[in-house]
């Protein structure tokens, strides 16, 4: 028998550790002594070993051609709900992608490890742009590229990355550090240019319209399973508008961002109406080590150096994300109607008009009426460096009202990013404690 299968067998075997904490109620925060015991039990030990694939799922649309990627891991030994197999469905970060969840930056299990090993089958999406099809790894890593020459990949097909007269540089001044993190780099596709014409294509409706064909095809058995969704970061705007096409039995969250609408009424009830307007259609935001030491204040500088290296793997840029989950009307107008007036358009898409087109361009920037059928729980950490308290207040103002039972709550101590094995033990054991709990039935 291999050590694995023993270390297996010896946690099966194993008396289940009593736990004395208790889920904070709605609003609360769970204390650092609860962390604590969490981190010294083990409430949750590795019940299964896991299997990895990696799935390419084409399609089309706007009259271009996209690759949808997601890696699913699954367990040999299905957790189940309900008689159902319990599924986690993550959407990536804003500058990372889907194999973030499979390994951290500093080079250990990534939160879907931690939940495969525990029964739990997890599904990790990339939105169409982020996965380098080109990685000598296979494995989409953007590591043999440099910073500044990264520009979105839409399809397998692609042969070459894009060259330095496909897109324009420019600086947006000195790197100030926002809610959101820093860019002190923005790119834009030239016009007439192949890429223009795949970003134009790549509408807020496309990264959606993705995501559901990878479910469909990762999840064939829907009635067998027991969906949650988790969007880190930037993937909650886009798991949010999902559930009109794919409906899950819940939302898991941890620094989750919010729809748009939700993001637009927290900015203008602080007074600010200029970012509705801000230029951003078609533009890429680098996020250099400036960004990356926004998240990482906390760790000292030679942590902070290791995991960098590491998140290089990522992206590290976003594409087209920000006015769907800004809800930059301006932005959004013109993307569409850049796209509308462009000669490359089908026909099909004119049919219904431009009315119809325009508001398919905006409406993955509202709650669906499927949250009604659905609980949300908001769980994110009081130092969140770009969903404070504050922030996750404000979203569920907006947001609550369209879901079937919506809650908060806080971890005390914790950051934004789940960095290390800690951090996702503590997430991990919260959110299977939340399942046991009856929470999403």
């Amino acid at each position: 028998m291999t050590r694995a299968r023993l270390v297996l067998l010896a946690a099966l075997l194993a008396p289940a550790t009593v736990a004395s904490w208790e889920l904070p109620p709605d609003h609360a925060t769970l204390g650092r002594d609860a962390v604590r015991e969490i981190l010294a039990g083990s409430e949750y030990p590795e019940t299964s070993a896991y299997s990895q694939r990696i799935d390419f799922i084409e399609f089309t649309a706007h009259g271009q051609p996209f690759t949808q990627v997601a890696v699913t891991l699954t367990p040999d030994r299905p957790r189940l709900r309900n008689g159902r197999r319990l599924v986690v469905v993550g959407a990536e970060p804003g500058s990372e992608y889907g194999m973030d969840f499979v390994r951290t930056p500093e080079g250990r299990d990534g939160p879907g490890v931690w939940l495969a090993k525990r029964g739990v089958t997890f599904i990790a999406l990339t939105r169409v742009g982020r996965w380098n099809f080109l990685a000598p790894s296979g494995d989409g890593s953007w590591e043999t590229i440099p910073l500044a020459q990264r520009m979105p990949m839409f399809t397998r097909a692609q042969k070459t990355y894009w060259r330095d007269i496909d897109y324009e540089s420019r600086r947006s001044g000195a790197a100030v550090g926002t809610s959101a993190g820093v860019s002190a780099v923005h790119r834009y596709p030239v016009r007439g240019s192949e890429l223009e014409k795949q970003m134009l294509a790549a509408t807020p409706r496309v990264f959606v319209d993705g995501y559901r064909r990878a479910l469909e095809q990762a999840i064939p058995d829907r009635r067998n399973a027991f969906v949650l969704f988790w969007g880190m970061s930037t993937g909650g705007a886009f798991l949010y508008p999902l559930a009109k096409h794919f409906t899950p039995d819940g939302y898991l969250g941890w620094g989750t961002s919010s729809t748009g609408l939700a993001y637009v009424n927290n900015r203008t009830q602080a007074g600010n109406f200029t970012d509705i307007y801000d230029i951003r259609a078609l533009r890429v935001r680098e996020r250099g080590l400036e960004d990356f030491e926004f998240y990482t204040r906390h760790v000292d500088a030679a942590t902070r150096e290791r995991w960098w290296r590491g998140a290089l793997k990522s992206p590290r840029f976003k594409s087209t994300e920000d006015a769907v989950m800004q809800f930059g009307i301006g932005a959004l107008t013109e993307h569409a109607m850049r796209l509308w007036q462009s000669p490359f358009l089908p026909a099909a898409d004119r049919a219904p008009g431009l009315g119809a087109f325009m508001q398919s361009v905006m409406e993955p920037s509202y709650p669906p009426d499927a949250l009604k059928q659905v609980e949300v729980l908001d769980l994110n950490g009081v130092n969140d460096e770009t969903l404070p308290p504050s922030t996750v207040d404000a979203n569920r103002t907006v947001m609550e009202r369209y879901a079937k039972k919506y809650r908060v709550g806080r971890v005390d101590g914790m950051h934004h990013y789940l960095f290390t094995q800690d951090d996702i033990t503590v997430v991990g054991t919260i959110w299977l404690r939340y399942v046991e709990s009856g929470y999403f039935d």
